[in-house]
């Protein structure tokens, strides 16, 4: 919504002359729909997932805030805004650009760490356990509870589901773990890429193999 309210704010900004396609497009309006481009693009190839998606979909959103930028120091070096029309236009792209602003702050530390700004985080497996933080506090699944592992695809974006044995082993606030299902043989919770900084399937293989050392210890 932000980086639509600083390309509209920057469509206006394009110098009276000859109509057409590309002498708007060659005003700062081109920025402004470049950048309206890249996010959509950036949002859509982070939503596909694997950790190498999430940071180019995180870089493309990055590349979209420098050109909203771009675009706005090329307005006010045109100044070919009207004194009626001026104040609005750049009232509105302000509007727009400090949203953006808080957005590329968001897509840099993501980039750098597809867990930003997760509530659960995955910190480490090892063949003893699997440990979280959740909301802040740390949460440890001994590796020996955990029963299978099956890739995952949700709304939040691919990850595995684990079953365990029983959360009542969890060492810390189990509650706080996104559980997505109770039955007869366990509990299941959902981890995503974005919580664990891993690709679904490498996830799914290190969490099998600490559940493969832990066996003999829960069995």
């Amino acid at each position: 919504m932000f980086i639509g309210l600083a390309s509209a704010a920057l469509a206006c900004m394009a110098p009276a002359g000859p109509k057409g396609v590309l002498p708007f497009l060659t005003s700062p309006a081109g920025p402004g729909i470049a950048a309206l481009a890249l996010m959509a693009l950036g949002t859509s190839i982070e939503e596909l997932g694997t950790i190498r998606r999430i940071r180019i979909g995180a870089g493309l959103c990055v590349v979209a805030a420098a050109l909203v930028a771009a675009g706005g120091l090329w307005g006010a070096a045109l100044a070919a805004l009207g004194a009626s029309i001026a104040w609005p236009a750049w009232l509105l792209y302000g509007a727009g650009a400090l949203g953006v602003a808080l957005a590329l702050g968001r897509d840099i530390a993501v980039f750098r760490d597809p867990r930003h700004g997760q509530s659960v985080r995955l910190e480490a497996i090892s063949a003893d356990a699997v440990r979280l933080t959740a909301n802040g506090a740390p949460v440890t699944i001994p590796a020996a509870l955990i029963r299978d592992v099956t890739l995952a695809t949700s709304p939040e974006g691919r990850g595995v589901f684990v079953l365990l044995g029983s959360r009542d082993k969890v060492i810390g606030d189990a509650r706080a773990l996104p559980w997505v299902a109770a039955h007869r043989d366990g509990d299941t919770l959902l981890l995503t890429e974005h919580q664990a900084a891993l690709d679904a399937e490498l996830l799914a293989a290190r969490l099998l193999e600490a559940a493969s050392a832990g066996e003999g210890e829960y069995r």
